[in-house]
C-alpha cells in the first residue's frame, strides 16, 4: 500500500508499484471520479423501436470511436486490446440480454445498459480470476460511453500537455486519449500489472505508477510533480535538489535500457562459456515480432486463454491459426504451449461462482472435466505439431496430483488414435510436461518427474499457494513476496526431483523476468527461462556479464537463507556490485 515515505517542507515523497517505466514530470491533473448511474424509467410499447434504434446507433458510434483510436494508435498491441473493446460490444449474449430489457421488459436503453453490463460485471467479479478482475475497468468503461453518447455527452478529455495525471483509474480509451494530449505520466490507485491500461501505458511509452493512494492530499496544489515509473516514486512539489536527481535519473535510466537493448542479439552464454536459454512468455500475436528484436529463443510459455475467451468463433481451425503464427514467428525453435488455464468464469457453459476459485475448478480440474474442449485443444496442437516436429510441447497447468498426469496421457492417446483413424499426421513424441504451481505436486517432484518430458515452474502460483495469500487482494499484497525461503525451498526440491528422472526444468513465472532472481535459477542449474519479451534484454544483460561458479555461489546463499527480509538485502548488494 501507499505511504508517505518523506516529508521535507513542502515536498512529500509517496510510493507505489512501478508499472510503466520513466520518469515523468509536470502540473498534477486529477480525473474526476465519477460513477454512473440511471434510473429504472419504464417506456411504452410504442417506444422500444426507438430504444432499440438508439442502442444500435450508440453501438455503432463507440465501435467508429475504437476504430478511429486504432487508425491513429499505430502500435499492434494497443490495437490488439482495442480489439478486445469492440469484441465485447459484439457479444450476442450481453446484446441479447439489453435487446430483452427493452423490448420485452420496457426499459429505456440507458437502463438496459446500465443493467445488462452491471450483471456481466458481477459475473467477472464473482469469477476471481485475475485477468477478469483487472479488466473490469474496461467494461465499466465500455458501458459508461454507450450511455455517454446516448445521452450525447461523450465529450473527449481535454487535458493540459505534460501533465502527470492522477486518476482512481483509467479506461483504455481514456488513456489513448491521453497519449494524444502528450501527458507525461500517470499514477492510478487501482490497476493491475497486467491491466489493459497499463499494458497501454506501456505501449505507448507512458511511465505509470499504480496502487499509489494520494487521496490524503491534493496534487492539483503543488506547483510540480515528479513520478519515477520505474521505481514507484512520486513527488509532490520536488526541492530543486530532487529535480536535478530525477533528471540525472532519467539520462541513466535512457542510457540503461538502450545499452541492455545490446545484449538482446548476444548469446545466451555466461562471461564463462556456459550456455542458458531465454524464451518468451506469450499471449497475443501482436508480441511476436519482438521474439526477434528481444532476443528470444522461442516461446517458452503460449498463453491459450485468449482464443477460449475472446473468440466468436471458438474452434480446432481457428486454434491451429494461432499455433501456426506462433510456431512461424518462432523461426525453427521451440514453442511450449500451455493447455487453457481458465475456469469459474461465465464465458463458459456451466459456469458457477465459486467461493474460492483460485482453490476451484480451474487449469486441469475443468479440462478433465470439459473431455470436448480439451480433445479439441489437443487436436489443434497435434495436428500442427506435424508440419512443426520436434518443435512443439505441450503444457499442463494447475496440476496438484500425480492421477491427474495419468489422465492427461489418457486424453492425448485418446486424440492421437483418432487422428490416425483419419490418416492425419502428428509428431508421436511430443513432450509433456506440467506446471509446478501447487506445493502439493512440488513436494511429489520427484514422482512426478517419472511420469512427465519436463516441467515448468509458475512461480506466480506457487507463491501464492505456498503463503496463503490471494496475490490480488491489496489488504494482505504485501505478504505476496516471491522471494519467502519457503518458495525457494520448493523450487529446489522441483529441480532436485527433476535431476534424479533427468528431465529439464524452465521457470516461466515473474520471477524469471527479474535479473538477480534469474541469476539464482542459472546458478540453481535451471537453464531455461521464460519471461516477457521486455524484460529479456536487461536479464540478459545481468547472466552474460557473470560466471557459472559465481550464480551457482548466489544460489547457494540464497537457499541458506531462512529469512525473507534477509534474502532481499542479500540480492539488492549483489545487484549493487554488478553495477
Amino acid at each position: 500500500m501507499t505511504h508517505v515515505k518523506e516529508q521535507t517542507g513542502t515536498s512529500i515523497t509517496l510510493t507505489g508499484i512501478a508499472a510503466s517505466g520513466g520518469i515523468g514530470g509536470g502540473r498534477a491533473w486529477v480525473l474526476p471520479t465519477s460513477s454512473t448511474t440511471v434510473k429504472p424509467e419504464k417506456i411504452s410499447h410504442d417506444d422500444a423501436k426507438k430504444e432499440l434504434a438508439k442502442l444500435d446507433a450508440a453501438v455503432k458510434h463507440v465501435i467508429s470511436e475504437f476504430d478511429h483510436l486504432k487508425s491513429i494508435s499505430k502500435d499492434d498491441e494497443v490495437n490488439q486490446i482495442l480489439d478486445t473493446q469492440i469484441q465485447v460490444l459484439y457479444d450476442p449474449q450481453l446484446l441479447e440480454d439489453i435487446h430483452i430489457k427493452i423490448s420485452k421488459q420496457l426499459f429505456g436503453a440507458e437502463y438496459a445498459i446500465f443493467e445488462s453490463f452491471n450483471k456481466y460485471i458481477e459475473l467477472l467479479d464473482e469469477s476471481g480470476v485475475d485477468w477478469a478482475k483487472e479488466r473490469m475497468i474496461d467494461i465499466v468503461s465500455i458501458r459508461d460511453q454507450l450511455i455517454k453518447t446516448i445521452k450525447n455527452n461523450g465529450e473527449e478529455l481535454l487535458i493540459a500537455e505534460n501533465s502527470v495525471i492522477f486518476a482512481h483509474d483509467v479506461s483504455p480509451t481514456e488513456i489513448i486519449q491521453l497519449s494524444r494530449q502528450n501527458i507525461s505520466g500517470l499514477v492510478m490507485q487501482k490497476g493491475g500489472l497486467t491491466s489493459h491500461a497499463v499494458i497501454l501505458a506501456q505501449s505507448l511509452n507512458i511511465p505509470c505508477v499504480i496502487s499509489a493512494d494520494w487521496t490524503m492530499h491534493d496534487p492539483e496544489g503543488f506547483t510540480m510533480v515528479l513520478m519515477d515509473g520505474d521505481s514507484g516514486e512520486i513527488i509532490l512539489n520536488p526541492s530543486n535538489d530532487e529535480k536535478s536527481l530525477f533528471d540525472k535519473r532519467k539520462t541513466e535510466q535512457e542510457e540503461i535500457r538502450a545499452e541492455t537493448m545490446i545484449w538482446a542479439a548476444k548469446p545466451d552464454q555466461t562471461n564463462c562459456g556456459s550456455s542458458f536459454t531465454i524464451q518468451a512468455n506469450i499471449e497475443f500475436l501482436n508480441e511476436l515480432p519482438r521474439l526477434k528484436t528481444h532476443g528470444a529463443k522461442g516461446v517458452g510459455l503460449l498463453r491459450t486463454e485468449t482464443i477460449l475467451f475472446q473468440s466468436k468463433n471458438f474452434d480446432v481451425d481457428n486454434q491451429i491459426e494461432f499455433y501456426r503464427s506462433v510456431m512461424d514467428a518462432a523461426d525453427n525453435k521451440t514453442v511450449t504451449i500451455r493447455l487453457f488455464d481458465a475456469g469459474g468464469d461465465k464465458l463458459l457453459d456451466d459456469y458457477e461462482a465459486e467461493a474460492n476459485p483460485f482453490l476451484g475448478w480451474r487449469g486441469i480440474r475443468m479440462l478433465l472435466d470439459k473431455p470436448d474442449l480439451l480433445d479439441q485443444q489437443l487436436e489443434a496442437i497435434l495436428r500442427v505439431s506435424g508440419d512443426y516436429p520436434g518443435k512443439l510441447k505441450i503444457l499442463v497447468p494447475m496440476v496438484s496430483r500425480l492421477e491427474e498426469i495419468d489422465e492427461i496421457k489418457q486424453a492425448i492417446h485418446r486424440v492421437e488414435r483418432l487422428l490416425e483413424i483419419k490418416n492425419i499426421t502428428f509428431d508421436k513424441s511430443i513432450p509433456l510436461g506440467i506446471m509446478i504451481e501447487v506445493p502439493s505436486i512440488a513436494l511429489m517432484a520427484e514422482h512426478a518427474a517419472e511420469k512427465v518430458d519436463f516441467f515448468s515452474i509458475g512461480t506466480n502460483d506457487l507463491t501464492q499457494y505456498t503463503l496463503a495469500v490471494d496475490r490480488g487482494n491489496e489488504h494482505i499484497s504485501k505478504l505476496y513476496e516471491p522471494l519467502s525461503p519457503a518458495v525457494w525451498k520448493l523450487i529446489a526440491m522441483t529441480k532436485s526431483g527433476a535431476d534424479k528422472a533427468g528431465i529439464p526444468v524452465a521457470v516461466c513465472g515473474e520471477m524469471a523476468s527479474r535479473p538477480e532472481l534469474a541469476a539464482c535459477f542459472l546458478g540453481m542449474g535451471i537453464t531455461e527461462l521464460s519471461m516477457t519479451t521486455n524484460s529479456i534484454p536487461g536479464v540478459k544483460a545481468i547472466l552474460c556479464n557473470s560466471s557459472k561458479s559465481e550464480l551457482k555461489n548466489l544460489a547457494e546463499i540464497i537457499l541458506s537463507i531462512n529469512e525473507t527480509h534477509l534474502i532481499n538485502l542479500h540480492l539488492k548488494e549483489w545487484m549493487q556490485s554488478k553495477g
